[in-house]
């Protein structure tokens, strides 16, 4: 099944640039450039959001709070034209990933990527002996 995803956003030139190279990519893209209604977002079933933090009519702060009370589980990727005190609002407030504009498509495709297709991480379990040799290193120190 190939993801779909929403790009919100009120430009004109930017949203269409975005969901042509995604498409290129392979996904399937939707704009929604007006009336962004956080309670419609759920039936179109994105994979992914991409979300412009300045809106003219709302701000993405809204936007994506509202989103939050629909939705928990939507990864949303946050693009901003302002410095990067934004993204850390952003961050703050639970956006997994933020980006400054002017970015390259190198970059929000890594984004995408990372949210699709998560990698597992592998966890390396401590041996018995590496904490056998932790805990006399501790003792060593301790004295």
């Amino acid at each position: 099944m190939v993801p779909h995803i929403l790009v919100i956003d009120d430009q004109i030139s930017l949203p269409h640039f975005i969901a042509m190279e995604l498409r290129t990519e392979g996904y399937q893209v939707s704009i929604n450039c007006d009336d962004v209604s956080p309670y419609c977002i759920p039936e179109l079933n994105p994979a992914l959001i991409v979300l412009n933090w300045e809106l003219r009519r709302t701000s993405g702060l809204n936007v994506y709070r509202q989103l939050r009370l629909v939705n928990q589980q939507i990864p949303i990727v946050v693009i901003t034209a302002e410095d990067e005190s934004s993204c850390c609002l952003a961050l703050g407030l639970g956006v997994q990933t933020c980006l400054t504009k002017p970015f390259s498509m190198n970059d929000l495709l890594t984004a995408i990527d990372y949210h699709l297709n998560p990698k597992p991480q592998a966890t390396k379990q401590p041996t018995h002996n590496t904490r056998e040799a932790n805990v006399k290193e501790l003792l060593r120190y301790s004295k």
